[in-house]
């Protein structure tokens, strides 16, 4: 059993094959199939058809240290399929990173739930 199939999207998996029409299935937020699941049961189901299914993207270049500070959800990245962010790189920043542990362990919990969707 499935916690979520995204049904009948076109899959591009980062390999560099064509995209294909397909299903995808997640259990415990870890992709563990992609093939047809039309006879899969599932808690819940996405239909993504005329959609893209692809691994989130890498934004090498952003200022979110500034943005955090308007919102605090940092909308716009999740919004447009950026799962992963290098800050820093640039060699300016607002909000310079931290060696105390209790701020990294505050990124930590809050980065990762950022822009997640629950079904």
């Amino acid at each position: 059993m499935f916690d979520v199939i995204l049904r009948g999207g076109e899959v591009i998996d980062g390999t560099g094959k064509k995209r294909f029409k397909s299903d995808v299935g997640i259990v415990d937020d870890r992709i563990t199939a992609i093939e047809d699941l039309s006879s899969s049961e599932s808690k819940s189901v996405i239909d993504t058809s005329g959609k893209v299914v692809c691994p989130g993207f890498v934004d090498v270049h952003t200022h979110l240290d500034a943005q955090v500070f308007w919102d605090g959800t940092l909308s716009p990245s999740p919004l447009h399929g950026v799962t992963t962010v290098v800050g820093g790189n640039c060699g300016f920043t607002i909000a310079p990173l931290s060696d105390d542990p209790e701020v990294g362990d505050y990124l930590m919990k809050n980065a990762f739930t950022c822009g997640r969707h629950s079904p």
